[in-house]
């Protein structure tokens, strides 16, 4: 995808770069890097989109949080924010793949030499990192949190997808999605015809949105889910089950962002996630923040300016910063 001209990412330069390559694919990332002069390194923010699991960007603005960019920015820091392979031309467990290695290039000479080389050049503090991401994107960042807890100091994750394996999503819904309705033949063309093992890390449009739609609707999402996944470790594909292994969070804890009225990840599920969790770690570590009425989505408009927010997030980012 070319760079965008949006108000959401101002302030920022833009780098591209693969971060690995599956069969003739590349699986772009993009690094934000904010214009202002700075000494020293900054800290780091690590991105993940929504979409499902089966479509989205990286820079698809539709779905990317302003206040995300604000705190960057406020802070001098940059933004890593990656593709990933996606369902089903890929099994949820190869996205686990991609979230690792993505974590392995963040480390690697390979980003550090790009940084260095930019116009402006900078460099990284990985001592300070934070992991966010909406939705789907929501629920890579806990696991790429409670995978590395001792190298990642908070964690935010917007009404992430915690399980696609319950009945909420196994069992056909009666109402629409976030406002949609899309057949099952939508999700049966696109399934039947998905080329596996194909490297899509990046897709979007009507077609895909529906796909997501109707994958969602038709309770198809657990299925696509578990593919490919035996043998694969259960704290892999569920948060719960890490934290039930190893019971560590990030020092500064775990912020989820929850709409009451959200459509897509249902709120009754994201309370069953946090109630457990609480009871895993200690109650502090998990914030859980419910906005009456909202809908799924409903921080894309969102600013840092709003002081509920700030509320919310203010140990997260002082143990971030520290």
């Amino acid at each position: 995808m070319a760079i965008p001209s949006d108000p959401k990412i101002d302030g920022f330069d833009i780098l591209q770069a693969p971060y690995k390559r599956v069969g003739e694919n590349d699986i772009r990332c993009d690094v934000l890097v904010p214009r202002t002069p700075f000494q020293g390194q900054r800290p780091v923010i690590i991105r993940w989109h929504g979409g499902g699991l089966v479509t989205g960007d990286s820079l698809l603005m539709t779905i990317w949080v302003p206040w995300l960019s604000d705190l960057a920015l406020k802070h001098e820091a940059i933004i890593i924010s990656p593709n990933y392979r996606v369902m089903p031309e890929a099994t949820s467990a190869q996205i686990y793949e991609d979230v690792e290695d993505l974590w392995k290039w963040v480390h690697s000479s390979t980003l550090s030499n790009l940084l260095a080389s930019h116009s402006t050049p900078a460099s990284l503090d990985l001592s300070r990192i934070m992991t966010v991401g909406e939705s789907a994107g929501g629920s890579l960042s806990l696991y790429l949190a409670l995978s590395h807890p001792d190298q990642i100091r908070s964690v935010t994750a917007s009404y992430p997808s915690v399980d696609f394996t319950t009945p909420a999503y196994t069992v056909p819904r009666t109402g629409p999605v976030w406002g949609f309705n899309a057949p099952l033949s939508v999700f049966e063309e696109i399934d039947r015809n998905a080329v596996i093992g194909s490297g899509v890390s990046s897709i979007v449009g009507p077609e895909r949105l529906a796909f997501m739609i109707s994958v969602i609707q038709h309770g198809k999402i657990g299925e696509v889910y578990l593919r490919g996944s035996e043998g694969v470790e259960k704290e892999v594909l569920f948060p719960l089950a890490r934290l039930e292994k190893t019971r560590e969070v990030p020092r500064g804890g775990i912020v989820i962002l929850q709409g009451q009225e959200d459509s897509l990840i249902l709120a009754s599920e994201t309370e069953e996630f946090v109630q457990r969790a609480r009871e895993l770690t200690r109650e502090e570590d998990i914030t859980y923040v419910v906005r009456e009425g909202e809908e799924h989505g409903f921080d894309v408009n969102v600013t840092l300016d709003e002081v509920w927010l700030q509320d919310s997030l203010k140990r997260a980012v002082d143990t971030w910063l520290e």
